[in-house]
């Protein structure tokens, strides 16, 4: 998969993820420093980010990929 598949996939969920170098930051759309997620893989940054997006105390069927 490439950088711009996941962006895509993830700016559908409200998640951002920017890429500097090798330097993959994941975070939700004005999200602090704090909430933050660094990667090299984009693997990671894609799991990370749709977890991100899902609200943990909701069924996860209500959070389904589109």
């Amino acid at each position: 998969m490439k950088f711009q598949e996941v962006r895509e996939q993830l700016r559908a969920v409200g998640i951002l993820i920017s890429k500097r170098g090798c330097e993959i930051l994941v975070n939700h759309f004005g999200g602090s420093p704090e909430t933050a997620f660094f990667t090299s893989c984009l693997d990671e940054a894609l799991t990370a980010g749709l977890s991100m997006a899902r609200p943990k105390h909701l069924p996860k069927h209500w959070c389904s990929q589109r």
